[in-house]
């Protein structure tokens, strides 16, 4: 198993996006061109276009992608830059990636060509032509050519506050004078990191439950305007409300014309929701059902040693996996650099004290050993989860419901299972 098939392996596993997020195009850096001196060009001879990329089929596409082109009338050049590039073959990446110390890059491409690509990958892709003056355009493509060369082009990732979109943005206001900033940066919204990765994931529903599962209590801050440009296509709409002073001193709008590149048949376009798919009732759906099946099978167990069997397998699974993912969950948040990973109260419900019922349910239900501890140990893992419950009916807590509902009435049923006395099916 390759570097790529592993890091895409546990993108799905943990979300990142996520990643998620991560959750960006995986880009192979070009040839860099020379940055050419503001003063041997004509300003009005470069034209800027915010091009935006909606989501893909692939894991980190799922949130989407940007980039700046610049058109020289003067060489005929069309050359795009963009930031969160990334190679699944880089060496270390797969540590960097889960110690959280991700080294990603920004560089230029053939503007065409990168929006030729992506059009036939299905994406869909919105042009913005920018009201820039000419001094606005040529500080800016002279600032990203700067950016790209190979001194300056690193840095340390984060699929919510340093990606590809938030680098534009921050690239793009800083020649406008702060203007998105000062429009944006005091209008709190009802959106979080959460809501927003949990949004454009509800096509993969592995990847959604599993950013859901991985992200603490910091993601569920509501976000600024501002900070939710973190998702590229939320840049798109809200530049089109703002204006910047023009070269004659009056404010002008920022796009000066939008236009969407038509799309071939195939493949099918990936929706992006309007909203925050309801997840609670969802998982609360499965969450009872497993737990009615629990108690099915310990019914049937008076009388049916396979039932024993099957609860016990079915026990053992359980608590390995959800032992696994406490472990996990434990390490992101105290030994890693994912800020988003760290207090989450998930801890609570996915456990690494579930471990040893891995083999205590077994014991208990087909040997009749080690009874009293399996109670006692599963009694604290649903009392855990009973605690998480709580914790998440607290307003502005961590907003874990939809785990909660999934995973304690499955805890609940093993602890009333456990407790009951052993059939004689299962002697």
């Amino acid at each position: 198993m390759n570097i790529r098939r592993i890091a895409s392996t546990l993108l799905l596993c943990l979300g990142s996006a996520t990643q998620l997020s991560a959750q960006l195009p995986a880009r192979l850096p070009v040839e860099q061109p020379r940055p050419t001196t503001s003063s041997a060009l004509q300003g009005g001879e470069i034209t800027v276009t915010l091009v935006t990329f909606g989501l893909g089929h692939e894991v980190f596409e799922r949130f989407g992608h940007n980039a700046l082109l610049f058109q020289d009338a003067r060489t005929m050049q069309s050359v795009a830059y963009h930031w969160g590039l990334f190679s699944f073959e880089e060496p270390g990446f797969l540590v960097r990636f889960l110690t959280g110390d991700t080294k990603y890059w920004m560089g230029a491409r053939d503007g065409a060509a990168l929006i030729e690509s992506e059009r036939r990958a299905g994406r869909p892709i919105t042009l913005q032509r920018l009201n820039l003056t000419p001094a606005q355009a040529l500080a800016l493509r002279d600032y990203v050519q700067w950016n790209a060369l190979d001194d300056n082009k690193y840095y340390r990732y984060d699929y919510y506050r340093d990606n590809c979109s938030t680098r534009l943005r921050d690239a793009l206001d800083r020649v406008i004078g702060g203007a998105i900033e000062k429009k944006t940066s005091g209008v709190v919204t009802d959106l979080t990191y959460r809501s927003e990765s949990l949004r454009l994931t509800d096509g993969d529903k592995p990847v959604q439950l599993g950013i859901d599962i991985a992200l603490g209590r910091p993601a569920d801050v509501p976000l600024t305007e501002w900070q939710s440009f973190f998702i590229p296509m939320r840049l798109r709409d809200a530049i089109r409300n703002v204006q910047i002073v023009g070269a004659n001193g009056s404010l002008v709008p920022l796009v000066a014309k939008e236009e969407v590149v038509p799309l071939p048949p195939t493949p099918p376009a990936v929706p992006e929701l309007a909203s925050v798919p309801g997840l609670t009732l969802r998982y609360a759906a499965l969450g009872f059902a497993l737990g009615a099946l629990i108690v099915l099978l310990r019914i049937l167990m008076v009388s049916s040693r396979g039932a024993a069997w099957v609860l016990a397998v079915f026990g053992s699974v359980w608590s390995l996996l959800g032992g696994v993912i406490g472990v996990i969950l434990l390490l992101a948040w105290l030994a890693t650099k994912h800020v988003f990973w760290a207090h989450n109260e998930n801890v609570l419900l996915l456990s690494p004290m579930a471990l040893p019922l891995v083999a205590l349910i077994p014991m208990s239900l087909l040997r009749g050993k080690a009874e009293r501890t399996t109670r006692m140990l599963a009694a604290i893992v649903s009392g855990m989860g009973l605690i998480a419950l709580l914790l998440a009916l607290i307003p502005g807590g961590e907003h874990n419901g939809a785990i909660v509902a999934l995973v304690l009435p499955v805890h609940l049923a093993f602890a009333w299972a456990l407790a009951l006395p052993r059939g004689n099916a299962t002697e």
